[in-house]
């Protein structure tokens, strides 16, 4: 609804222009009897066409080069004239739409040898990226051009100039280069539609603004996401008179500003259809609007408009308009009584934005038209009286964050042919009615979440036949209660999560709907085992009924799931191993199985699933052995949780594969983050993101998390897990959390730890980890939460402006560990020797050992390189050949007596 009307208005315009060329050139021959036979040159033309296509459920059954399918002006989608013969008609897109008929191949080049096409419409088929012909401008006599949605590449050829009889061009929704001339277009003098929606015009500047003003027949124009820049009308001559004809303008998707407004309202006269939706408008809507007498539709919608809509709007100038979309804007205020006077609206969409106020009935008595009604994340109070009966018939209702309640709205009664009702955190305290149980059986989305509903939900299959609507529900975060109801059996969105439902689940298995994608129970008090049939859930995506009760085994059946995302069976009593058929699952990105009972071994068959999973949750289970090498094929994880279970042995050395924990570019894909759309009508979009809460424990503390996508974590913590932290671990640089806590690990933190920049928590604590900590872990600018405690580290803690603001606690249980905030310094800290160098005395190693002993080597070279100054050339190499030695013998130096010598010896 947000493009109401781009695809319908273009068949509208086309069948039009058809019914004018069918007038023109005489009534259509397709029977014999009419006496007209098609040209054989133009049938062999046709034919050759259809060489280089093919459709995988065929050809309209009438071509054929069989005798009896010999006149082409017989053929479905070819007309002729009645007076020459000639193919004067071609149009193959009805079946795309119709039948998914689409066609696939080249566009071969013999069509454009119909000399005497005045009608060529090829929309919505598919050309494998093929260019536009140059000699399409032989079809000197076409007036209808539409290759509209064609995966066509290439250029806009500038021989399209020479169509001059053409009055309707789409070439919209193609794959066209950036384009970098429309001069062409101005030589069309006869063009009445033109649309190249979808067509990269930011290299043409202003020329497209001053083309469309060479066009004096213009009347519709849809230059929809074309990447248009700013319009300066101030650089173009005044508009003639002869080119304000435009009659339905689409310039949504774009960057304009507010200076277009100079050069559209030259039309406000003509225009009958605006859309201006997603541009950069700012400020207040501009009264002119109001002077556009003949509107009828006008989408502001995706702007940064603000403020008050102007009161000419309702004063009644605006009487004529049917479709009004302010929504997505920064507007507010009141929305006055007045509002009655638009007696002919249809749509009205003010949804997301600051108005406040409440409205009641007399806002609606006189909007008996009134079809589609969004009101949604206002401020607004609807107040409309119990025994009130609206004037109209909604087909589409959206008022989501609206306070209706806190009763059930009794209005909703009389609507009966609604497709959306989206009354979702409205405020509403009552029970169910039960005359909620009679939806009409044209819905698609029934939306009541986030209320405190309660009661039991009655059986909502009564009113739905098996070719009713497929229907998507969402009644989660209320109060409702008892066991699941029957649902309609082509239901295909069930949302009942943080509810009181309980009992078994049985009841979903009369879904068989094929588009069944979407479940959700999590959160509700529901027991039992699962029954098996889920092999008739096939198109399933989403499945989610973690925290409720659920015992038993994971049934294979889950494996028939072929195409599910999301498979969350956490927070149960479920026990066995993880069933294997789950390798079937290639597309999954979710697992959650944590606390429950399961058992067995981490199964390294989860490798598989290397191209999809993004998040693997199995803590606080029963799972034993050794975590399988196979999971560091997983490139694609973002959160890793093992924690709490009984594994065993060593940390895979290949953990730094992970690469998605190393890479900035990765983002996780929403799984599955919307809820709304049912059929492929946009308007029913509620806007709403679907939230998976997901337990997770964050910084040492357990948090519900809504959004995953940006979640960096691998806990292996609560095992067994012996040996030495991987250095390949370091390699991890863009991980945000990791605990590796309560184990049995040894050796020292890896020297490279402060690669991983973008750690915020870090548990090592409860371990048997010794050696200094790495230098580098000051490094870790974004660390939050650390702790070290109860290992054997020693030495001093490394100091930076992060790790100085981190407590004792983290770092207790070390005994030979020191320095800030465990002990004020280390022993022997801060002492000087003679030049000035900081040493300490516990650090009596080789290091200083060798530093004193080639002191005194480098005094006694330092003097025969002062005497090599004094004499002949030869003793140079010797002094040379000692400083090569000093660098083999005094490489705790690290080399820097040796360049002394070096210097004294030149």
């Amino acid at each position: 609804m947000k493009i109401l009307g781009a695809g319908s208005l273009h068949l509208v315009y086309a069948l039009l222009i058809l019914l004018h060329m069918q007038t023109s050139i005489g009534s259509n021959s397709t029977t014999a009897d009419d006496g007209v036979k098609c040209i054989e040159s133009e049938r062999q033309v046709l034919l050759a066409f259809k060489q280089g296509l093919v459709n995988e459920h065929g050809w309209p059954s009438s071509w054929g080069s069989e005798e009896e399918k010999k006149n082409c002006c017989e053929w479905e989608g070819v007309q002729c004239s009645n007076t020459t013969g000639h193919v004067t008609i071609l149009n193959l897109t009805k079946y795309s739409y119709d039948r998914h008929f689409i066609l696939r191949g080249n566009l071969s080049p013999s069509l454009f040898e119909l000399q005497h096409l005045i009608y060529l419409d090829l929309s919505g088929n598919n050309f494998n990226l093929n260019h536009i012909p140059e000699f399409i401008s032989s079809l000197n006599k076409i007036q209808h051009l539409d290759l509209y949605n064609c995966n066509l590449s290439g250029s806009l050829p500038s021989q399209l100039a020479n169509l001059t009889s053409l009055q309707y061009l789409d070439l919209g929704y193609n794959n066209f280069n950036s384009v970098k001339n429309l001069e062409w277009l101005s030589r069309l003098s006869y063009l009445q539609y033109l649309y190249l929606s979808e067509i990269d015009l930011s290299k043409v500047n202003n020329d497209w603004l001053q083309v469309i003003n060479k066009l004096p027949h213009l009347t519709n124009l849809s230059l929809i996401r074309c990447n248009l820049r700013d319009v300066i009308p101030q650089y173009f001559p005044i508009i003639n008179s002869s080119s304000t004809s435009l009659v339905h303008l689409g310039l949504s998707g774009n960057n304009l500003t507010a200076s277009t407004f100079q050069w559209l309202f030259n039309f406000s006269n003509s225009l009958v259809s605006l859309y201006l939706s997603s541009n950069q408008f700012r400020g207040p809507i501009p009264e002119t609007f109001s002077h556009m007498a003949l509107l009828e539709k006008l989408s502001l919608w995706n702007n940064q408009f603000e403020g008050k809509i102007p009161k000419s709007f309702w004063s009644g100038s605006l009487s004529s308009v049917r479709y009004l979309d302010l929504s997505y804007n920064q507007l507010s205020g009141t929305i006055p009584k007045s509002i009655k006077i638009l007696s002919k609206l249809e749509i009205l969409d003010i949804s997301f934005n600051s108005f406040n106020g409440v409205i009641t009935e007399e806002h609606f008595s006189t909007l008996s038209n009134l079809l589609y009604l969004s009101m949604s994340s206002n401020r607004l109070r609807i107040n409309f009286s119990r025994d009130w009966i609206p004037p109209f018939q909604l087909k589409y209702i959206h008022l989501g964050s609206c306070k209706l309640g806190p009763a059930f709205p009794s209005w909703l009664q009389t609507q009966r042919n609604y497709r959306v009702l989206n009354i979702s955190s409205a405020g509403i305290l009552e029970s169910i009615p039960v005359w909620f149980s009679t939806l009409p059986s044209t819905a698609l989305l029934i939306d009541l979440s986030s209320n405190q509903i309660s009661g039991i939900l009655p059986d909502l299959s009564r009113n739905f036949s098996s070719d009713s609507y497929a229907l998507k529900i969402d009644f989660s975060g209320n109060h409702l209660e008892g066991t699941l109801p029957s649902f309609p059996a082509n239901t295909t969105h069930i949302n009942l999560s943080t509810n009181r439902f309980n009992g078994s689940i049985s009841s979903l298995c009369a879904i068989i709907g094929m588009s069944f994608n979407f479940l959700d129970l999590s959160s509700n008090q529901l027991s039992g085992e699962l029954p098996d049939c889920m092999k008739r859930w096939s198109s399933l995506q989403f499945l989610n009924l973690a925290n409720n009760d659920f015992f038993g085994k994971i049934l294979s059946s889950v494996g028939s799931l072929s195409l599910i995302e999301t498979f969350d069976l956490q927070n149960h009593s479920f026990s066995g191993k993880i069933p294997s058929s789950l390798r079937n699952c290639s597309k999954l990105q979710f697992l959650g199985l944590s606390n429950n009972r399961l058992s067995g071994n981490v199964p390294g068959w989860i490798g598989e699933m290397s191209n999809s999973l993004s998040f693997l949750l199995l803590k606080s289970n029963y799972f034993v052995g050794e975590i399988p090498l196979e999971i560091c094929r997983l490139t694609n994880i973002l959160l890793l949780d093992l924690c709490n279970n009984n594994l065993s042995g060593h940390i895979p050395w290949c953990i730094g594969n992970l690469t998605a924990l190393a890479r900035k570019d990765i983002v996780a894909r929403p799984l599955f983050p919307y809820i709304g759309y049912a059929g492929n009508i946009a308007s029913i979009w509620t806007g709403k993101r679907y939230a998976h809460k997901v337990p997770i424990i964050w910084k040492g503390r357990e948090y519900i998390c809504e959004d995953l996508s940006f979640q960096r974590t691998i806990d292996l913590s609560s095992n067994k897990l012996t040996g030495e932290i991987p250095i390949q671990l370091s390699r991890l640089s863009e991980m945000h959390q990791l605990n590796l806590s309560r184990n049995y690990l040894t050796g020292r933190v890896p020297p490279d730890m402060g690669q991983m920049r973008q750690l915020e928590s870090l548990d090592l604590s409860h371990n048997k980890l010794s050696g200094r900590l790495p230098p580098s872990m000051s490094q870790l600018y974004f660390l939050s939460k650390l702790d070290l405690s109860y290992n054997n580290f020693s030495g001093k803690i490394p100091t930076s402006t992060q790790m100085d603001t981190f407590n004792a606690s983290a770092f207790v249980g070390n005994p030979t560990l020191c320095g800030p905030p465990l002990t004020p310094s280390c022993p022997g800290d801060e002492k000087l020797i003679d030049d000035g160098v900081k040493y300490n005395q516990q650090d009596k190693d080789e290091f200083w050992k060798g530093f004193k002993s080639s002191m005194k080597l480098g005094m006694a070279f330092g003097f025969v390189g002062v005497l090599a100054l004094k004499i002949d050339h030869p003793w140079k190499h010797v002094c040379f050949l000692l400083s090569n030695y000093m660098k083999v013998y005094l490489s705790n130096l690290k080399g820097c007596l040796c360049l002394i010598v070096s210097a004294l010896c030149w």
